[in-house]
């Protein structure tokens, strides 16, 4: 045991000595930490698009200006929310029901059943005053005062030589210029970029589609015509069609007599669903919001197992290759006993991969406490749940599981390659097998019990995921018990027969043996 013990820690030591072991570390907390603050800057760096309406019909100019203004006071009310959670008073998630509403949330609702609907209370109650007036309880104390968000898209005035009354052909054909770039528009502020023109013929109403009515072709001129070279960008066309398709609606119920409000009334009405949980005990069973993260924290530990155990496998891999094509492992062999180097090489490279997932979660940790904002404090929260939850004892067991699994299959392909390159073809399926269960994490955590994912549980090289995949569903007591006996049973096959292939291949030269070659050394007595 001491040799394996020194083993371990030489081959721990030769791997987080190097600078490579530390950058791999540490790149993907970077990667990580630069793309928060990428998106961040990102998102508030988006310029002010400058558009031009003309109507031509006379009849939706007033409802283009309205629809641009909800897109405004939608932009309001989104950055509202994220500066109500994060300045609001401490909430404990264990003790918050999964539909919990207060005042922030209760505008988000609205949106979601009617947008149109909720928007016109907003704008009808005085917008962001009326916002602070309902969620000034639930704010802390001397906290400093929201900001506005600019308006996102800022009507201007068509050329002066432009003639408004010209058919659309004439109209578009002199404004390309100023779509394509190549010429800006004059305002009071200077000149500024045309990011799209709103075009409404005289004939518009000719596109309007009623229940029966086929839609119009393709590239058909009838309705509203959106030019603009930016096609991904789709927050103005998607406000002036919702806007102009409300205002087309309300004609529709004043034509049959039917009463607005009323209708918008009844959009918004709706029943409250209390998710309760049958297996809780009696009193107990409210879903609260920390038991839906539980529900989703295997996805997160899944993943983190993936991408540990592919790296720590590897390093295995490459390690073992580099030893043998240098002759390394001959002089190694001349000191200690095969099984001895092979349990020192998974024990070491183990330590290694334990030091990469304490040095990711030591970064995280870090960059929670030191960046304080509404997604680190809620992130925290949840942290805190899932770390205090049952779950981590279920991680513990299958990571090391896999890792005992998938290192002595690498670890015996890593003793049959002379080089990296026949190692990496060798590597591939493997890769596969572990991919697959990954694959499956979503529609695992919607079914957890379904019978597909119960009968592939029980292959042991997809255990350990679909079963940490599937631990917040208390899985049933038989597929729990015997897949872990499984898991065990084949890890010390699996080990065996690593150690017998290690022995016969790590001092073999030349190709890699065939299959019937690899069975028959197997199978003779060494």
């Amino acid at each position: 045991m001491r040799v394996i013990a020194l083993i371990a820690w030489r081959e721990y030591l030769d791997n987080v000595r190097t600078k490579a072991f530390w950058l791999t570390i540490l790149i993907i907390p970077l990667i990580l930490l630069g793309m928060y603050f990428l998106q961040s800057a990102l998102s508030r760096a988006t310029p002010v698009r400058h558009f031009i309406a003309i109507d031509q019909s006379g009849r939706y100019e007033e409802a283009v200006s309205i629809a641009v203004e909800r897109e405004h006071q939608r932009l309001i009310l989104t950055d509202f929310v994220e500066y109500l959670i994060e300045n609001r008073r401490e909430t404990n998630l264990e003790a918050s029901p999964a539909n919990a509403t207060n005042a922030a949330n209760q505008l988000i609702d609205d949106v979601d059943a009617n947008e149109v609907a909720a928007l016109d209370e907003w704008l009808d109650s005085g917008g962001l005053n009326f916002a602070l007036a309902m969620a000034t309880p639930y704010l802390k104390e001397n906290i400093q005062p929201f900001e506005q968000p600019d308006p996102p898209f800022v009507a201007v005035e068509p050329p002066a030589e432009l003639d408004l009354d010209a058919s659309p052909e004439r109209i578009i054909e002199a404004l390309r210029p100023y779509l394509s770039g190549e010429q800006t528009i004059q305002t009071e502020s200077g000149s500024v970029d045309l990011f799209a023109l709103i075009l409404i013929p005289e004939t518009v109403d000719d596109g309007i589609i009623r229940p029966g009515d086929l839609p119009a072709a393709a590239g058909s001129a009838a309705g509203v015509q959106y030019w603009a070279r930016n096609l991904t960008d789709v927050r103005l066309p998607d406000a002036v069609q919702a806007g102009i398709n409300a205002e087309i609606r309300e004609k529709e119920y004043q034509q049959r007599g039917v009463d607005t409000q009323t209708v918008r009334d009844v959009q918004r009405t709706r029943m409250t669903l209390n998710p309760l949980d049958p297996t809780a005990a009696a009193g107990e069973e409210a879903v609260s919001l920390a038991d839906t993260f539980r529900q989703f924290a295997p996805i997160a530990f899944v993943y983190l197992m993936f991408v540990s155990l592919t790296q720590n496998v590897q390093y295995l891999l490459s390690n073992t290759v580099e030893e043998k094509s240098n002759r390394i492992i001959e002089v190694l062999l001349a000191s200690v006993t095969s099984n001895e180097l092979m349990m020192g090489k998974l024990l070491g490279i183990g330590l290694a991969g334990l030091t990469t997932i304490g040095t990711w979660l030591l970064s995280f940790f870090v960059f929670i406490v030191m960046y304080d904002s509404a997604q680190t404090d809620l992130i925290g929260e949840v942290l805190e749940v899932i770390l205090g939850s049952d779950l981590i004892p279920w991680f513990v067991f299958y990571y090391f599981s896999g890792y005992a699994l998938y290192s002595g299959l690498f670890l015996a392909v890593g003793s049959l390659c002379n080089t990296l390159k026949e190692a990496q073809a060798m590597m591939t399926p493997m890769i596969v097998f572990q991919i697959v269960p990954l694959a499956m994490m979503a529609f695992v955590v919607m079914d957890p019990n379904n019978g597909l994912v119960r009968a592939l549980s029980w292959f042991p090289l997809f255990t350990p995921y679909l079963m940490m995949n599937r631990a917040a569903a208390n899985p049933p007591v038989v597929d729990v018990v015997g897949t872990t006996a499984l898991l065990l049973v084949s890890i010390v096959l699996m080990l065996w027969l690593s150690g017998k292939i290690f022995r016969l291949g790590v001092l073999r030269t030349g190709q890699p043996p065939r299959v019937r070659e690899l069975w028959r050394l197997l199978t003779a007595t060494a």
